[in-house]
């Protein structure tokens, strides 16, 4: 199979998908989804991050942990905003509200997906006991991404895995 049959498939699967997650106006589940969209908005996250250095540092716990995350959110959009700009792919809907369509007009990979993927591992390795729910307000953000169609399926998932990676890569580097 050629290279770009095989993307094709890949594209036309990423496509069908989509189309099966989407949740349209009116829909029941769409007020969830609106909200689970922007759960992995930018300025929510650096207010929870600011809000925890300050505690950690109020109670005299070590802060570096949640540099790191912090720092694995930084690379992880590096590494995201170089793939965008250099792949151009057009997202599948325009919505606004949901994305800059002056800086941030690309889909692939999610930036939002990114962000999550940080939270994910993050959240549970600082807070092993409850961490979880940061798993499942990751997934719940990135899938309802897809379903308002901001995103392909593709897009939410690769994010989600950049995120993910540049996190237990720093994660090795410093405490590996």
């Amino acid at each position: 199979m050629t290279s770009t049959r095989w993307i094709r498939r890949l594209h036309e699967w990423d496509v069908e998908w989509t189309r099966r997650l989407h949740v349209p106006p009116g829909h029941p589940l769409r007020p969830l989804v609106v909200i689970g969209a922007h759960l992995g908005d930018g300025p929510l996250w650096v207010l929870i991050w600011l809000g925890l250095l300050a505690y950690m540092y109020h109670v005299g716990e070590n802060v570096r942990p949640i540099l790191a995350w912090i720092a694995s959110a930084v690379l992880g959009a590096a590494v995201t905003y170089t793939v965008k700009f250099t792949v151009k792919r057009r997202r599948p809907r325009e919505i606004k509200g949901f994305y800059s369509r002056k800086y941030d007009a690309h889909a692939f990979p999610s930036g939002h997906a990114t962000r999550m993927g940080t939270v994910a591992f993050w959240g549970l390795v600082l807070f092993p006991h409850w961490g979880w729910i940061l798993v499942f307000i990751s997934l719940w953000c990135i899938f309802s991404r897809a379903a308002l169609g901001v995103h392909y399926l593709g897009d939410v998932l690769v994010g989600f895995a950049i995120g993910a990676l540049v996190s237990l890569l720093l994660w090795g580097i410093l405490w590996g």
